[in-house]
């Protein structure tokens, strides 16, 4: 039922290698990769399979993940070292993306594209149909499909229990305030925020001295915290009263006994808090008063949060959740949706050719017409203590938030990734190829990197 309740859209995410050891034999690095990819597959095996009519189930009969080996002219390197194009990630992805769409029956819900740059850099590209896995299990995929590739067996296989305690309803209900319902589409503006650690350490201790904050935030609450009091004075400068800022929550965590981390699928929790704009004027606000509100509202999702989506009572289970989730929250208040990827341990993953150098989430790509409106996606920064936040907003109101003082203080606006990344400069030319159907995975080239 879990996976019912996400939305079916496509998440997208590449990850760049900068090489130091130039890969002189692309053909049998990428076999490697699908060998090792076709040995993952075995159990992560519902990512072979395709979409149902139904389009909220899949087929699993092994058909395989189409992977595209693509050999490309263009300088990474000097593609990074500046202000990154948002364009350049729907080149590196195995599909379009576009977020208002639904993904078609017999499609493949897994893509992988890997893309081979002369001077010997590597970025890998893949696409998932969120119905079929969450942040963590994606992650849980890559670093097991990484240690297949060095010819490591020390990943931890995954679970598949979702299935058997929360079982998949014969008709599942849309009800107001679920994801669904509550994610719009349309032009937009997206900016990409480094927090260094310095800035969450100071953002930390000024929110630990705040009344009635006797444990410290995390870095995750810190930063929520300081993009929700930016986007409330947008949403005030745009003529609204008050504001709710949702966040993500992994339901494995929050159960009594936790779910272990390498539970296949989707356990999506949605806290709701609320604010009324104006707080932000008055003498005395503190941003320890949103991590409050932050807090109380993930609270709510406990034990018993979870014990009600179970069995074959979970539909109206899942209706009583969103009842005490959305009660307290004002009409029509304007929505702010953050998403932490944070902690999932991509920049651990090693195929053998090093640790990424940045990785995306990826919504640059998609279509501006296309995106999702005021979301915002929390990534690791690759020191494991900065964030990377991914803002998306109507234009109107990012005119208001990239101007807010407390943001230009403690973040730096679309910074170069390779920044911190010690390498010399990369210069390369580039030939094209293709690689061979082989273990079930097909092959391609993608006509956009075609020389």
């Amino acid at each position: 039922m879990l996976d019912q309740i996400v939305p079916p859209m496509l998440v997208p995410l590449v990850l760049y290698f900068p090489n130091p050891n130039k890969i002189s034999d692309p053909n049998h690095h990428s076999n490697n990769l699908k060998h090792s990819l076709s040995v993952t597959l075995t159990r992560f095996y519902p990512l072979a399979g395709r979409v149902n009519p139904d389009g909220q189930s899949i087929n699993c009969h092994d058909q395989g993940v189409p992977f595209t080996v693509v050999k490309s002219r263009l300088n990474l390197s000097d593609l990074l070292r500046n202000k990154p194009d948002e364009n350049l990630p729907r080149h590196l992805l195995p599909c379009a993306v576009t977020w208002d769409t639904e993904h078609c029956p017999g499609s493949s819900v897994a893509l992988v594209q890997v893309n081979y740059f002369d001077c010997g850099d590597i970025a890998i590209g893949l696409v998932f149909w969120h119905k079929i896995a969450d942040a963590l299990t994606m992650g849980n995929f890559v670093n097991a499909w990484a240690h297949a590739a060095r010819g490591s067996s020390e990943s931890i296989p995954p679970s598949y229990v979702a299935q058997s305690v929360f079982p998949p309803k014969s008709e599942m209900q849309n009800p107001k305030g679920s994801l669904s319902t509550i994610l719009k589409t349309g032009e937009s503006i997206m900016r990409r925020y480094t927090f260094d650690a310095p800035a969450i350490s100071k953002l930390k201790s000024i929110m630990t001295s705040a009344a009635g904050n006797r444990r410290g935030p995390t870095r995750v609450e810190a930063v929520s915290a300081l993009i929700w009091r930016c986007f409330m004075a947008a949403s005030r400068a745009n003529h609204r009263s008050a504001s709710v800022m949702t966040h993500a929550v992994n339901l494995r965590r929050r159960a009594e006994p936790p779910f272990p981390a390498e539970c296949f699928g989707n356990f999506p929790g949605l806290a709701a808090a609320a604010a009324y704009n104006g707080e932000i004027e008055n003498e005395g606000f503190e941003l320890g008063q949103l991590l409050g509100k932050m807090r109380a509202a993930i609270a709510k999702i406990d034990g018993e949060f979870v014990k009600r989506l179970q069995g074959d009572d979970g539909m109206s289970g899942y209706l009583e959740n969103l009842r005490l989730t959305w009660r307290d929250i004002p009409e029509n208040a304007d929505l702010l949706s953050i998403s932490s990827w944070c902690g999932f341990g991509l920049y651990g993953v090693d195929f053998g050719f090093g640790k990424p150098a940045w990785l995306t989430r990826c919504d640059s790509g998609c279509d501006a017409g296309s995106r999702f409106l005021n979301v915002v996606w929390l990534m690791d920064a690759r020191d494991g203590v900065g964030i990377e936040a991914w803002v998306i907003l109507e234009e109107k109101y990012m005119s208001v938030f990239e101007n807010v003082d407390d943001l230009r203080v403690f973040a730096s606006c679309d910074p170069s990734p390779l920044d911190n990344i010690d390498q010399e400069p990369i210069r390369f030319a580039s030939h094209c190829g293709t690689a061979s159907v082989e273990e079930g995975l097909t092959s391609q080239l993608n006509p956009a990197f075609l020389c």
